[in-house]
């Protein structure tokens, strides 16, 4: 059971990359999301999904590594970049425009997401990234709605 939790919250061993580990998760969720049906009902399945796996793996991997919010613990970027893309059109600009901003927002954790990160395990792991794709989301469907794009 210890290695089925250690290879989901890793992402399959993206988490143990030295550098950057969860810029290269967040670019894999990218890369599967793109082939998740645009349907709205399996997007918001998918998503569900990924966010109730988020918080079981990443809490019970906290446990194992006895670290809080371990840099190995990745599923959470996971759900935060599936989070940004939903409901977005499936382009380039899109795309491109959710990657770099959910980094943004993962690394910088400005306005409220910050403290997020502090409740406790799973849910700390999770919800900061979870509420760091929403404000994404948010920013991106002004820009669809207001740009055309």
């Amino acid at each position: 059971m210890k290695n089925i939790v250690l290879a989901f919250s890793s992402v399959f061993g993206i988490g143990y990359i030295k550098l950057a580990s969860g810029t290269f998760s967040s670019l894999f969720a990218l890369i599967v999301w793109i082939f998740i049906p645009a349907a709205f009902a399996w997007q918001i399945a998918v998503a569900a999904i990924i966010v109730v796996a988020s918080v079981i793996f990443s809490g019970a991997a906290e446990k194992i590594y006895a670290v809080k919010d371990d840099r190995r613990i990745v599923i959470d970027e996971v759900a935060g970049m599936w989070i940004s893309l939903l409901f977005l059109p499936k382009t380039v600009f899109f795309f491109a425009a959710a990657f770099v901003l959910f980094r943004v927002l993962d690394i910088s954790k400005p306005l409220f997401i910050n403290r997020l990160q502090y409740l406790k395990g799973g849910w700390g792991i999770t919800a900061d990234d979870v509420a760091a794709g929403i404000v994404v989301n948010l920013i991106l469907q002004g820009i669809k709605l207001g740009g055309g794009l």
